[in-house]
């Protein structure tokens, strides 16, 4: 049985390459012989085996500067609390990733219904959520985003922007200039909140809407559509008994637009 390896052998036979060997060396990990005629590295059979338990705590990501002391100096009780600390940090790696990804799924099926429903109508009950208003300045998104974005409680990505238009402003100018900025939750997030905050927050009356979804870049881009709107509820006999409601789905830089769901609330037939 062959009894050493070089640097170039051993990095074949592990799949890395010859300057990650040289940084374990050089962070003390293990060390290789060197060979008095060429001034080569040769590692021995103990050398294979511990890079073996080096490479295998890299895979559970454990820190260089913590793989030294567990391969010198450690024994059993202290190399099992370093890997039990080891593993919180990954199970909360791994909770993070979860949020990241249903806020990827939450965001993909936004632009999704960007696609399909703008500018389509229909009559659809009114949402469920529940929307909070402050005024018509651009310091009340200031004060939302300062508001919802400490770190104790992590809802700046949770927020959905949502504007108000009364109804005689919707009737009068078909535009979004003197609409209230405000948010909304879905219950589950707002549960969450602090029960004064939770209170803070409206629920929607109990009628049927006209749905759609526009894109607006808030120079009355959405006027258009809110003409068409206002026209095909004539169409269908009904009349406008409420404010518009939008709710933030997406943004397009490029075009400058932001698009958001519409609803419309209606007399009650």
């Amino acid at each position: 049985m062959k009894q050493t390896w070089t640097i170039g052998e051993m990095a074949k036979l592990f799949d890395v390459s010859t300057d990650t060997l040289r940084y374990y060396e050089k962070a003390g990990l293990f060390s290789s012989g060197r060979h008095g005629d060429n001034g080569y590295r040769y590692y021995s059979y103990d050398d294979l085996v511990l890079l073996m338990d080096i490479l295998l705590f890299r895979s559970m990501e454990v820190a260089v500067k913590d793989i030294r002391p567990m391969v010198t100096t450690m024994d059993l009780g202290d190399i099992k609390q370093l890997l039990l600390q080891n593993d919180r940090l990954v199970a909360e790696r791994i909770e993070a990733l979860v949020r990241q990804r249903a806020l990827l799924a939450q965001m993909i099926a936004q632009y999704e219904l960007c696609e399909q429903q703008l500018g389509k109508f229909s009559l659809v009950p009114a949402p469920a959520f529940k929307c909070k208003f402050w005024g018509v300045q651009e310091e009340d998104m200031l004060q939302i985003i300062r508001q919802y974005k400490k770190p104790d409680r992590s809802w700046l990505h949770n927020v959905r922007y949502t504007l108000l238009l009364p109804q005689d402003e919707l009737l009068s100018r078909q535009s979004f200039d003197s609409a209230q900025i405000g948010i909304s939750f879905e219950e589950e997030i707002l549960s969450k909140l602090e029960i004064a905050e939770q209170q803070q927050f409206a629920a929607l009356p109990a009628k049927e809407c006209l749905y759609t979804v526009l894109g607006t870049d808030y120079s009355g881009r959405e006027t258009a559509v809110l003409v068409k709107a206002l026209a095909w509820l004539q169409e269908q006999g009904r009349q406008v008994e409420g404010p518009l409601l939008g709710r933030y789905l997406a943004s397009v830089h490029k075009d400058s637009l932001d698009y958001y769901e519409i609803w419309i609330f209606l007399h009650s037939t």
